[in-house]
């Protein structure tokens, strides 16, 4: 997949909103996600991937990633490896750790009056049983998972999330750790900043051209000028 560079500044002056990915930018679930696909690798005949291995070929649709590793759809049906793997991830993600950083970028978008939503590829129900699990409930003004178990993508989705966001789409950043929320950001306008802690490899999201971080606390450091730039605007509309 070719994707021409983001021509645009890092980060734009003035931030709104700020929406992030789940899977792999908020949670850290990648030892789980490849635990997960082994467990079907074991049970459908494919062999094993390693850590880097998944990461280098993660991607949307996710039924474009199993055919990658070898899953012959035709002897397996695709539903039938995707339920034998929910078994095992959806068991257990409320146990995997959030990343470092997660609390003090929340917080700090709330202390700068950011907004801060989430757009993941998740299936809503078990989105919102994690999210409260970890302690997250009511920490984001719009949480937004799918409705089925297929993760083909997340366009239509971002598209209806930026209409009931109701601001202009520039402002908006988009938080995420593939190409796929790469491509998904730029379907709607929002801005997009790719992690390299999730499940698509530094090399890759270097490809895209988008600003790429080490992890939220390096993304912090980052945003911390813009933080700083939007409180000195909120307090001038004060003098």
């Amino acid at each position: 997949m070719t994707i021409a560079p983001d021509t645009l500044s890092p980060l734009p002056p003035q931030v709104d909103h700020i929406v992030f990915d789940w899977n792999g930018t908020l949670i850290d679930d990648i030892d789980l996600a490849v635990r997960a696909v082994n467990r079907c690798s074991e049970r459908f005949g494919v062999d094993n991937v390693t850590h880097d291995r998944y990461r280098a070929l993660f991607d949307f649709p996710i039924a474009d990633f199993y055919a990658a590793l070898g899953f012959n759809f035709s002897r397996t049906p695709f539903a039938t490896i995707v339920e034998h793997y929910l078994e095992c991830f959806d068991a257990n993600i409320a146990r995997c750790a959030l990343h470092d950083g997660v609390l003090d970028v929340l917080d700090a978008a709330r202390a700068a009056g950011v907004g801060v939503s989430i757009l993941s590829a998740s299936h809503r129900d078990i989105l919102l049983e994690t999210l409260d699990a970890k302690g997250l409930s009511g920490r984001f003004e719009q949480v937004v998972g799918l409705s089925d178990n297929r993760a083909a993508g997340k366009s239509a989705e971002a598209a209806r999330l930026q209409q009931t966001l109701n601001r202009p789409a520039e402002r908006t950043l988009y938080v995420g750790d593939t190409l796929h929320d790469y491509e998904v950001a730029h379907s709607v306008g929002w801005r997009p900043i790719l992690v390299s802690t999730g499940h698509q490899d530094a090399r890759r999201l270097h490809g895209s051209g988008a600003p790429v971080y080490a992890g939220l606390a390096d993304l912090l450091a980052h945003l911390g000028p813009v933080s700083a730039m939007r409180n000195d605007d909120r307090r001038g509309d004060h003098d």
